[in-house]
């Protein structure tokens, strides 16, 4: 149990950092911050359950690797998806704006 418990903290580590990160970069929220990031955290604590009985069951270790690296991506994702935004366009719009205007620019 000790090790489900510190697998599940490490696995969260991007995702509580993301959610860091888009708290401090992308502040409006209104009041829809007070119900995503509980929501967010335990939708990635349900998905990394899921992932550590998943991979109970997968031998090879290169496997295994590539699954969690997957779903650590997963839950970043889902953490930047679940992000509200009051008053502009979705986190993911904006970081898409961002990144391909400066590169068509230059």
């Amino acid at each position: 149990m000790e090790k489900i418990i510190k697998t599940i903290l490490l696995a969260m580590i991007p995702s509580i950092l993301t959610i860091f990160f888009l708290i401090e970069y992308f502040p409006y929220t209104g009041l829809g911050r007070i119900l995503s990031v509980p929501i967010t955290v335990f939708l990635n604590i349900v998905i990394l359950l899921i992932t550590i009985l998943i991979t109970r069951k997968i031998k090879p270790r290169v496997y295994k690797n590539l699954y969690w690296i997957t779903v650590i991506l997963i839950t970043v994702l889902v953490t930047i998806i679940m992000h509200p935004q009051e008053g502009s366009p979705s986190v993911l719009n904006q970081m898409r704006e961002l990144i391909f205007t400066h590169t068509s620019n230059e």
